[in-house]
């Protein structure tokens, strides 16, 4: 199989209630179907367990081998993406800070200023590093957790972030050089959620240009340089991704899903699929059933 479901396969482990995820990823190199920068409402932890992984946060473009980790915090573009023709085997605990603010005293002594601070936002963790030894053990043992959920598994759970953040507590406090405020970012940001928003509608460059203020030129140089594409093939990428999991999680037909994503077309859509997943649509549906 080709295109995205052959690039990226995860498996997604949860822990009951909690706003933690555990995911188990396989990321191969594609030319087509890579992950879309995008950013999260939580902060992230990615193991490389195998192979290597280029990680793309922000401006910031770095790869980790096995045993490194990067913590990336809450609001940050980003995207990881292999380009060699080993798979890549990796871990990524994501987690709210809402788990982490129910001891107010705690939250705002220990995590707050990290998850608050705008310069600090990614760590890359080198595999030699006393820290990724210990984390990697707890890492470990979060993964049998959300696997096995033992009799009171949140409980653990809990217990090991805490014990995760209080190692990135003290990452971030050690000396280090700081990532520089960009207010691109903000921008960009501004310019993806308008995407997000609006991808159902028909849109212009002139429009996403207009929703960060900022002139077509500006648009599409922070466009190429957070996401690696242009402003309108980012737009078409997500408006495929919406798709696939319309596909994938709904009976609607696929002329009706093609004009709710945006495609005035359905041969238009047809076509743009099969560029970005290697499949027709009908085909993606057959499998995903």
């Amino acid at each position: 199989m080709r295109g995205r479901e052959k690039a990226l396969q995860i498996e997604k482990y949860t822990f009951g209630d909690i706003p933690a995820v555990f995911e188990h990823k396989v990321v191969k190199s594609s030319p087509t179907g890579q992950e879309i920068a995008h950013w999260h409402s939580q902060v992230e932890l990615i193991r490389v367990l195998d192979g290597h992984i280029h990680c793309h946060v922000n401006h910031s473009d770095f790869r980790l081998g096995p045993g490194e980790f990067c913590f990336i915090n809450l609001g940050q573009l980003h995207r990881v993406y292999n380009t060699e023709e080993r798979p890549c085997e990796l871990e990524v605990l994501g987690v709210s800070p809402e788990l982490l603010s129910q001891n107010k005293k705690v939250f705002d002594a220990y995590i707050s200023p990290v998850i608050s601070d705008g310069s600090f936002t990614h760590v890359r963790v080198g595999g030699k590093n006393g820290f990724a030894k210990v984390i990697e053990r707890m890492m470990e043992e979060l993964c049998g957790i959300a696997k096995e959920k033992p009799p009171g598994f949140e409980l653990e759970a809990v217990g090991v972030i805490y014990l995760i953040f209080r190692r990135l507590y003290m990452l971030y406090s050690a000396p280090r050089e700081p990532h520089p405020l960009d207010n691109d970012v903000s921008l960009q940001r501004r310019m993806t959620a308008f995407i997000y928003e609006h991808y159902s509608e028909k849109l212009t460059l002139e429009d996403i240009a207009r929703a960060g203020v900022v002139s077509p030129s500006k648009c599409t140089a922070l466009f190429r340089k957070y996401t690696q594409k242009s402003p309108v093939n980012f737009l078409i990428s997500y408006r495929l991704e919406m798709g696939s999991r319309l596909l994938a999680e709904t009976a609607k037909p696929i002329s009706e899903i093609s004009q709710d994503c945006g495609f005035s077309q359905q041969s238009y859509f047809n076509r743009m699929f099969l560029r970005e997943f290697g499949c027709t649509p009908r085909e993606w549906r057959k499998r995903a059933g």
